[in-house]
């Protein structure tokens, strides 16, 4: 996805406590389906009679599929127009089955930010994202951010 006409924000941009919020469509049976013919092909997201016979009860979403669709709206509507340079890793928790039809509310929390002590042109903010399905949270990431600070905008191209 290419950056908008919207300015990048950078570090300072982002305070503590800021929050993001989405709503996910729920899925199809088909589109879970879908998905995990190509990703995830288990029983219990591939074929209603089988996944009937698990645990779950019914078909239910990868949780991977649950995990890249949440956390897409905040990439598109947040990272794309930041200097964000990635992240070392992140930590997941699926908590309870996604299922068919069922819409996510979504809310991703910047919880703290500091200032690099190696290098004064990034800081780290730590984010977490919690999903629910009906007031229930079926999904918990949290993850830090590399993002750059204003003083990139002053720096001259190398080269």
């Amino acid at each position: 996805m290419n950056r908008t006409e919207k300015p990048i924000k950078y570090f300072e941009d982002f305070e503590e406590g800021d929050v993001f919020e989405f709503q996910v469509p729920g899925l199809t049976p088909k589109e879970i389906k879908d998905f995990a013919k190509q990703y995830d092909p288990q029983r219990f997201h591939l074929d209603e009679g089988e996944a009937a016979e698990t645990h779950f009860g019914s078909l239910v979403a990868s949780g991977f599929q649950t995990q890249l669709l949440c956390f897409a709206p905040f990439c598109k509507q947040v990272l794309v127009n930041s200097g964000s340079v990635g992240a070392p890793g992140v930590n997941i928790k699926w908590l309870r089955p996604w299922y068919p039809d069922t819409p996510l509310e979504v809310a991703v929390t910047l919880v703290s930010k500091r200032l690099s002590s190696k290098s004064n042109d990034r800081g780290y903010m730590s984010m977490v994202l919690e999903a629910k399905a009906d007031d229930v949270a079926i999904l918990a990431m949290d993850w830090t951010v590399i993002m750059l600070t204003q003083l990139v905008r002053s720096k001259p191209p190398k080269g």
